[in-house]
């Protein structure tokens, strides 16, 4: 059994050692083979262009693509994160590998900004992040496919913001939120193994 995880630096695991990112932590708990596919600073165009190498060819049983961010961050529009994600999930069924698509994590503005300085106003991004997680929901119950939905993880709901103890910058989880990625993604991964 093996997965393949591609994506950008929410799935490299910025700042963690890699025991500490969310793919390690799955393929530990699950025993099994877990490939970590991420790239800091990665766009859905960028995963798209190395689905080939990085998963038809590594022959994984499951995909989970997480992307998008970063898209975002660069006011790349919507249709072609979308076009691109899609695209990746249709690569997938053709290959025989099950595909999960990962809903990113709203940005802490007052914290992303220093990171972030060029994405413009990042109120507006969080925004798009949440379309984003909308239509994700939409398209996986259309596919029959598993999402992952880390938003609403790291989203306080009461307070309308972001859980600030989970993140490292505003953007990437701390160790405590990788835990908790890995958790929602072998609940996930438990559900659908044979």
């Amino acid at each position: 059994m093996k997965l393949v995880c591609i994506g950008d630096s929410l799935t490299f695991g910025f700042k963690m050692t890699r025991k500490n990112s969310w793919p390690q932590i799955v393929g530990k708990n699950l025993e099994i083979e877990v490939k970590n596919k991420g790239i800091c600073g990665d766009t859905t165009g960028g995963m798209l262009s190395r689905f080939g190498q990085d998963v038809v060819e590594e022959k994984p049983a499951y995909v989970l693509i997480m992307g998008g961010s970063n898209d975002l961050a660069f006011q790349i529009p919507d249709a072609v994160i979308y076009s691109n994600l899609a695209s990746m999930v249709y690569q997938a069924y053709h290959y025989r590998i099950q595909p999960i698509i990962g809903v990113p994590m709203p940005l802490i503005p007052s914290m992303a900004k220093q990171v972030l300085n060029m994405a413009g106003d990042l109120k507006e991004v969080n925004k798009r992040i949440a379309l984003l997680r909308n239509w994700i929901l939409y398209f996986s119950h259309r596919q029959q496919m598993e999402a992952v939905d880390f938003f609403s993880e790291f989203y306080d709901s009461v307070n309308k913001k972001g859980k600030e103890d989970l993140y490292i910058d505003g953007i990437h989880p701390t160790v405590e939120g990788n835990r908790q990625m890995a958790q929602k993604v072998i609940e996930t991964m438990k559900k659908n193994m044979i």
